[in-house]
Order: C-alpha cells, then sequence, then structure tokens
C-alpha cells in the first residue's frame, strides 16, 4: 500500500475547514456518547437498582470489547471513512428506536439491556473507523496537532454532555434523552458527510486483504502486523500497562481517598477537576505546538512522570497537595495518550489501520474491570493509599518498557519517516 501526499504544504489543522468538520462532528457525538451512558446508567439504576446499573452498564462494555478486533478488521475492508458514516447512522437508528420503546411502554431492563447491547456492538465498528481517519485528513507531521485538538473535544464533551444527560433524564425521561441522542447522532452524521480525505492520498489494498479472506485471518493478520513491528507492539504494551494502573485508582481510589482522609464529595470534585484542567492543558499545548518530531523519546518519561503523580495523590498530606499532583497526573496521562495515538497512526501500514486502532482501543478498555477489581481489593486489604503506589508502579514500569525500547525513543512524526 502506498500513499501519496499532496505537494502542497497542508494548513495546520485548526485552519483546514476539512479537519474542522470532522472534529464537530465526532465531537458532537462524543456529547452523545455522554448523554447516553448517563441516561443509561439513570434508568437502570431506577428500575432495578444498583445491580441493574452494573449489569446493563457491563452488557455494554463487553459487546463493545468483544466484538472491536472484529469491527477492525470491517473497517479496513471497506474504509474508515464508509464505516464511520454508516455506523454512525446505525447508532443514531439504534437511539430513535430506543425513544420510541421507552416512550410507549414502561423503561424494563430487559429493553435497556438490548440497547446496552446493540448500541455496543455497533460502537465497535465507530471506535476503529473514526480511530483511523486523522491519517487520511492531515500529514504525519500534524497528527499530533489534531489528536490534542480531538482530546480537548473529548474533555470537553465529558463536561457538557453528562450533567445534559443527568438533566434531560430527570426532567423528561429515558425517552427523550434518546431521542435527544438520536438528534445529536444525525447531527454527527451530517457533518462527518462533509469530510473528504486527502486530495493525493491513494490507497491500494494489500495482496493478503482481498474480500475472499475470512474476517477470522484478517483480524489474526491485524494482530500479527502489530506483533511484528517493534514499535507498534512496544506502545500498545505500554499504554496497556499505563492504563491498567491509572484507570482503577483514579476512577475508584478518589473516591475512597477522600473519604478516608475526611475531604468529602467536595474534594472528589476537586480532584477531577484538576485532573480535567491538567489534560485539558495538554492537549491544548499539543495543539499549539503541533510540531512534535521526536515524539517518541517523550513517552517514556511521561508514563514515569504519570507514576510520579498517582504516588503524589495518594500520599498526599492534604487536599490542596492532592489537587496540585491530581493536575500534573492529567498532564502526564493527556500528553503520554496523544502522543502514542498519533504515533501509532502514523507509523500503521494504512490498509491495517482500523485493527491496529482496534486494538489501541482494547489497551485502553480491556483492563478497566481488571484495574477496577484490582483496586478495590488492594484497598481493603491496606487502603487507598496502597492502590496508588501499586498504579504508580504499573505507570512507571510503562514508562521504563518504553524507555528501553529503541525503536520507540527514535519514533518521529514526519512524513519523512512514515511507515507505509
Amino acid at each position: 500500500m502506498t500513499r501519496e501526499a499532496v505537494a502542497v504544504r497542508q494548513p495546520p489543522p485548526y485552519r483546514d475547514g476539512n479537519v474542522r468538520r470532522w472534529l464537530a462532528g465526532f465531537g458532537v457525538s462524543l456529547v452523545g456518547d455522554q448523554v447516553y451512558f448517563v441516561a443509561l446508567a439513570w434508568t437502570a439504576a431506577e428500575v432495578a437498582g444498583a445491580g441493574g446499573a452494573g449489569l446493563v452498564l457491563a452488557t455494554a462494555s463487553v459487546s463493545r470489547l468483544v466484538l472491536l478486533l472484529l469491527g477492525g478488521a470491517v473497517v479496513d475492508r471497506w474504509g474508515a471513512r464508509r464505516l464511520m458514516l454508516g455506523s454512525d447512522a446505525l447508532r443514531c437508528a439504534v437511539m430513535a428506536a430506543a425513544a420510541v420503546a421507552t416512550a410507549t411502554t414502561e423503561p424494563a431492563l430487559a429493553v435497556l439491556i438490548v440497547v446496552a447491547l446493540v448500541f455496543g456492538a455497533v460502537d465497535a465498528v465507530f471506535l476503529p473507523a473514526v480511530g483511523a481517519l486523522p491519517p487520511y485528513l492531515v500529514s504525519a507531521e500534524h497528527l499530533a496537532r489534531l489528536q490534542g485538538m480531538r482530546m480537548a473535544l473529548a474533555r470537553g464533551a465529558i463536561v457538557a454532555g453528562a450533567p445534559l444527560g443527568g438533566a434531560v433524564v430527570a426532567t423528561a425521561g429515558i425517552a427523550a434523552a434518546f431521542a435527544l441522542n438520536a438528534l445529536t447522532f444525525a447531527v454527527s452524521v451530517l457533518a462527518l458527510a462533509t469530510v473528504r480525505l486527502r486530495p493525493g492520498l491513494v490507497a491500494k489494498p494489500a495482496e493478503e486483504t482481498g474480500r475472499a479472506r475470512g474476517m477470522g485471518r484478517e483480524v489474526r493478520a491485524g494482530l500479527a502486523v502489530a506483533a511484528r513491528s517493534p514499535l507498534l507492539r512496544t506502545i500498545l504494551l505500554v499504554s496497556a500497562v499505563a492504563e491498567l494502573g491509572f484507570t482503577g485508582p483514579f476512577n475508584v481510589g478518589i473516591a475512597l481517598l477522600a473519604q478516608e482522609r475526611g475531604w468529602g464529595a467536595a474534594g472528589v470534585g476537586l480532584l477531577v477537576g484538576g485532573f480535567g484542567i491538567g489534560a485539558a492543558t495538554a492537549a491544548v499545548v499539543v495543539s499549539v505546538l503541533g510540531h512534535l518530531p521526536r515524539a517518541g523519546l517523550l513517552v517514556g518519561p511521561l508514563a514515569v512522570l504519570t507514576g510520579v503523580a498517582l504516588a503524589a495523590v495518594g500520599s498526599a498530606p492534604t487536599r490542596l497537595w492532592a489537587v496540585a499532583a491530581s493536575l500534573l497526573l492529567g498532564v502526564g496521562v493527556g500528553l503520554a495518550g496523544t502522543l502514542g495515538t498519533a504515533l501509532l497512526q502514523a507509523h500503521t501500514p494504512p490498509q491495517y489501520l482500523g485493527r491496529v486502532m482496534s486494538l489501541s482501543s482494547l489497551a485502553g478498555f480491556g483492563g478497566i474491570p481488571v484495574s477496577y477489581a484490582i483496586t478495590g481489593l488492594v484497598t481493603g486489604l491496606w487502603g487507598p493509599a496502597a492502590a496508588f503506589l501499586g498504579g504508580a508502579a504499573l505507570a512507571g514500569t510503562a514508562g521504563l518498557v518504553a524507555l528501553s525500547s529503541p525503536a520507540l525513543r527514535r519514533a518521529v512524526l514526519s512524513a519523512a519517516h512514515r511507515h507505509v
């Protein structure tokens, strides 16, 4: 597969109308995602209590995780743009059907489980499709900047979407929330439909990825490409280990730590807010700086910084120190995630982008249940500070793995060094 770049120098992503349309469509879909998850969890808890909410959310997560690799292979076979639009339109249809179903009958646990199952399956295609598109929108040297803009959008979507979902469910019910989801996804499809691939970009299917091949073989081919590449497998491993160390202590341990130290619900809000500010700052910095040719050299130190910040949060003597450490944690996680994703996209052979991005999603989501379980177990035995120290050890290990990899240390974001 070959890529032929445009001879004319490409403007920065924030000046590119095509990129702005992609960001707008993606951002609206992220707001819809937040509304959907809040509405689903809230209604499931009302219908069947905490156990029902856990069952519904677990169904949504498991159906997405199980099908992600297959979704990535489907994206590579039929094209990222086509599958991005098709899966987003299907998400709109699922939400519209859910709105009708919950408006005409009382919400039932079985209906919510079906919605979660179907939506999670469609998400397994949408995530690798939308994740594979940036290399077709900007040149390699602009990927970090675009990822920074995407991360800033993601943070903003959480701030806007989650309260919106809660407000709509509380005032108008689950059917109205699903209808709002359908509307956001419809707007997203309309915006994404205007996105065009870069002129002059040619993508020829690899010889071994013809339509006659079974999807299972294509999934295995994607796994083999990631496993054979020292750079790709190191980035995926570092991401998986770092996420395992970070997700549980932060998402579960923050509340437990605040409860133990007497910081209250306000303390939880301040810690989460500090992390959000740090991550948003990192996203803005990358978006402004843009060109980071030695990006691979930064991934290891940033993972180590994440570990240091986790340890600092867990051992902070006061709430103020914990908030400061949480802000530093947001910077480390935000920068490492942005650069790691940009490097994956820049150095993955284009015909495998969907499958590698599905692996990236698995690295981020797959360890969440394990991290939650370990955090709960360690906290029960030795307290929340020990859970943060354990997370710090895992993040530090991920950093050392990154620093020990010559392929990652030398990795650059430059068209001249692109893996094609």
